[in-house]
């Protein structure tokens, strides 16, 4: 495999939303390998941000001494567990591929991490959990991404300034209807029933009268079948739909 600093120049990783200028190539780089919306890929990098997420642009320093972009990471916060980051959207250009970037890009992405003070590293692969694993990445239980505080760039400018607003005072009106609907009728609802009121011969006490008999118990479920061991297979990771794996870094 070809180092990369054998292959080209000098790398180097920034934060997209302080270089918007490389927005349009990230976004081709990820539709090549995801294909999206250039409306929703567009909003997804410019909604970085120093606070995160934070969209990471890998560039590389060409012959003609210009700067390309040729990899691009996402870090976001985990809001349930504490000091952890995740990382996605984790991709290569297709024709730098097998080449040693994609190592230099996720040891990049630690560094920032690391940087903004977080101790472990998140993320979900389908089909790259050997490469991962060569760099430290063990695999470990699904964790939960969501649950953060909604990024406001990540809303079109109308949903703010009229949905919202209309919702909320719709919210209110409801709630205020339905607390005096509610409080109306709960005097009716809360009258009690007299014995008085009850039907003649109604039970009390029991539901069956002393000259039934409840109905005897299902039978129990018969035993699962008896595996072979040739019936146990390996696992498939080509089957596997997503699998979390997980990194220290201190």
């Amino acid at each position: 495999m070809t180092s990369p600093s054998e292959e080209g120049g000098e790398t180097e990783i920034i934060a997209l939303h302080r270089h918007p200028e490389y927005t349009e190539d990230c976004m081709n780089i990820l539709n090549d390998q995801w294909p999206r919306s250039k409306t929703l890929r567009l909003r997804s990098l410019h909604s970085s941000c120093d606070q995160l997420p934070t969209s990471l642009a890998l560039l590389r320093n060409t012959a003609e001494q210009n700067m390309e972009v040729i990899g691009h990471s996402r870090i976001n916060v985990l809001p349930q567990q504490q000091g952890a980051a995740w990382i996605e959207s984790v991709v290569i250009r297709q024709d730098l591929r097998g080449k040693g970037y994609g190592r230099l890009l996720i040891m990049k992405t630690e560094e920032y991490a690391r940087a903004c003070g977080f101790s472990t590293i998140y993320l979900s692969t389908h089909d790259q959990q050997v490469f991962y694993g060569k760099l430290g990445y063990e695999f470990c239980a699904p964790v939960c991404i969501y649950g953060g505080t909604v990024n406001r760039h990540l809303l079109p400018k109308q949903f703010l300034t009229s949905v919202v607003s209309n919702t909320n005072k719709k919210v209110i009106a409801t709630s205020v209807t339905n607390t005096e609907k509610v409080t109306k009728g709960l005097p009716v609802q809360c009258q009690t029933l007299e014995k008085k009121d009850l039907p003649s011969g109604s039970g009390e006490t029991t539901p069956f009268s002393t000259n039934q008999k409840p109905p005897p118990p299902p039978p129990p479920p018969p035993p699962p079948p008896k595996i072979k061991k040739d019936d146990i297979k390996k696992l498939d990771f080509t089957t596997v739909s997503k699998m979390y794996m997980k990194k220290d870094l201190i």
